[in-house]
């Protein structure tokens, strides 16, 4: 081909090639710029004056140098007489534009080529969104693929289009297996409505948190949350549903395990023999149940939303004690078996065991509280009744030993009497014996009312050796008709105990005399009073006699099991609980054969 430029044919291309919108330039044989046109410097940013002298290889990216010299040998080879390519090139600042190269070869008169002709068409904009596009498409993929719920997408027709991962695990299908055909998850007896809910989705509307029962490969059913939405083509046409569901089986399980819980506590509320009131955050009850009307007689309509200090069944002594247990619950501990007094509406006082506890909001809050009572007004009855019962019976069993202790001063008493009458002997000195003797009667006889009559129970502080000394006098006769001696060891610095003396006196009177029983043939009683680390004070009790077997020993405290002729059975369970309402302990340690010892736990008093 002859290329003359002076001619008209020339001319013309040469106007078509300077203000052509694309960019033109001509390239020698080594495809160095011989001439370019305006929008070639424009899109590059050189000035036409630049560019001349400049490669192709030079404007291209250095990534896409290579598919500028394979275009250049393919054309120098005869492939072909044309070569179009979309390549990178940069720009004067450095800039990444994108173009499309279309490169033909100019051959002269002999079929010898001597020029190049490239046409550069600016793509950078179209380039951009593709990648853009082409970015959110394989996001958008990943999404679908890597999704945890099982995403699924059908056409019109309601055939499978394309199902991700999480739908092959959950439901059991594989993607080749379902493509192409019917969606196989919905039950028969659900059918006829998912057809409603699809004619919707068709119809351009999105359907979110349906919960519903969708159908396994192996025919297990599952509870489901699904998201039905149109499924669009790139004009906008509806073109299928597309689907997101989740199991919330687990959930559902959960809520019907909540429900079945929240019935079980309602008909522990409500059933229970026991009054209970229930607390909101503001300490106003919001709600009682019947025990608690029949109870203390007041009704649902005159007790709900009352304060905690406008509760009628609290009486006014009670106001310290509901102030220390409401700072206790209200820091999130729990009070358990508090022995106090509540009142009825009739006035009638009632002696209740209550338990309180704090209720949870589930966000580690507390929304309020709740008290169980329990009336123990007939139990305490039973209780004292007990406790007199068994005073009798060991004023019984005393009453031979405390004649017998009573008859020695007598007998002095009279004989002294009938010297005085005769008048031998010092008169002073008779007087003297018989006042002391008198006084010993007087000191077993107030002892001896201790247990014959019932006493109000009186805390005082109280020193434990006098209450010792006392209760020895007391048993002293039995000891000695019994050949039985009392040993004490008192340690320094016996702190007193707050204490009714009179309870404390039986528990000692009845442990002494039940050692006492335990040797026949004499031995020894040893009486030991420490203090302990623990802000405690222990006295422990050891005698010399038979022992009891590890059988009896698991049975102490059941009430009238005993293993004497005469007993009731109730002198151990009396003690312990009597130790238990001065908040301390017993511990009973015995060997047969080798004797036993008890150790007595109480509080001190400081």
């Amino acid at each position: 081909m002859t290329v003359h430029l002076h001619d008209a044919k020339s001319e013309l291309f040469s106007i078509a090639f300077q203000y052509a919108p694309i960019g033109m330039a001509l390239l020698d044989a080594d495809c160095a710029l011989l001439h370019v046109n305006a929008s070639l410097g424009r899109m590059l940013g050189y000035e036409e004056s630049e560019l001349p002298g400049m490669t192709l290889q030079d404007l291209a990216h250095p990534l896409d140098g290579p598919v500028a010299r394979d275009m250049v040998d393919r054309l120098r080879d005869g492939e072909c007489e044309s070569y179009p390519a979309e390549m990178r090139y940069l720009h004067k600042n450095g800039v990444t534009v994108w173009g499309h190269l279309v490169l033909s070869l100019l051959r002269d008169e002999s079929a010898q080529p001597f020029r190049y002709i490239a046409q550069i068409k600016d793509i950078t904009e179209r380039k951009f969104a593709e990648q853009k596009l082409s970015a959110k498409t394989m996001q958008l993929e990943s999404f679908i693929r890597h999704n945890a719920d099982a995403i699924w997408m059908i056409d019109a027709e309601e055939n499978v289009v394309d199902v991700n991962p999480a739908f092959e695990r959950l439901f059991g299908w594989s993607a080749d297996e379902i493509k192409g055909k019917p969606l196989l998850l919905i039950p028969d007896f659900l059918k006829d409505a998912m057809t409603a809910v699809h004619r919707r989705i068709k119809a351009g509307e999105t359907v979110v948190g349906l919960e519903t029962v969708r159908r396994c490969k192996d025919g297990q059913l599952l509870d489901v949350e699904a998201t039905l939405s149109p499924l669009r083509d790139h004009n906008g046409m509806i073109v299928g549903i597309t689907g997101i569901c989740r199991d919330v089986s687990p959930r559902k399980l959960a809520e019907k395990e909540l429900i079945a819980k929240a019935s079980q506590l309602e008909s522990f509320i409500e059933d229970n023999a026991d009054p209970i009131a229930i607390f909101d955050h503001d300490s106003r009850i919001y709600r009682v149940n019947e025990a608690f009307e029949r109870t203390f007689g007041w009704s649902n309509d005159e007790i709900i939303g009352l304060h905690l200090t406008q509760v009628p069944i609290i009486p006014s002594k009670s106001y310290p004690e509901v102030d220390h247990n409401y700072v206790t619950i209200m820091s999130g501990q729990s009070i358990h078996g508090f022995e106090t007094v509540r009142q009825r509406k009739n006035g009638e006082l009632l002696n209740v065991i209550l338990t309180a506890s704090p209720i949870l909001d589930g966000k580690d809050g507390q929304s309020g509280f709740s008290v169980i009572f329990r009336d123990i007004t007939g139990w305490k009855m039973a209780q004292e009744h007990m406790k007199n019962a068994e005073k009798l019976s060991v004023a019984g069993q005393l009453a031979a030993g405390i004649a017998h202790e009573i008859r020695n001063p007598i007998t002095s008493i009279k004989g002294f009497v009938q010297l005085m009458k005769a008048g031998i002997g010092e008169k002073q000195k008779y007087f003297d014996i018989m006042t002391s003797e008198i006084e010993r009667i007087e000191l077993i006889l107030s002892e001896l009312l201790i247990l014959a009559k019932p006493q109000t129970i009186k805390y005082e502080r109280k020193d434990i050796r006098v209450l010792l000394s006392q209760v020895m006098t007391l048993l002293d006769s039995q000891a000695n008709l019994n050949n039985v001696q009392f040993t004490t060891e008192i340690k320094p610095g016996v702190t007193p105990i707050y204490c009714d003396e009179n309870q404390i006196k039986q528990v000692f009177i009845n442990f002494i005399k039940n050692a006492i029983e335990s040797m026949p043939k004499g031995g020894i009683v040893r009486i030991q009073v420490m203090n302990e680390q623990d802000q405690s004070l222990r006295i422990r009790l050891t005698d010399e006699g038979c022992g009891i077997p590890e059988d009896v020993l698991a049975k102490l405290g059941q009430p009238f099991y005993t293993t004497k002729e005469t007993g009731t059975g109730l002198g151990f369970m009396v003690s312990q609980k009597i130790i238990e309402n001065h908040a301390g302990s017993i511990r009973v340690e015995s060997k047969v054969g080798q004797g036993t010892s008890i150790d007595i736990s109480l509080p001190i008093s400081i």
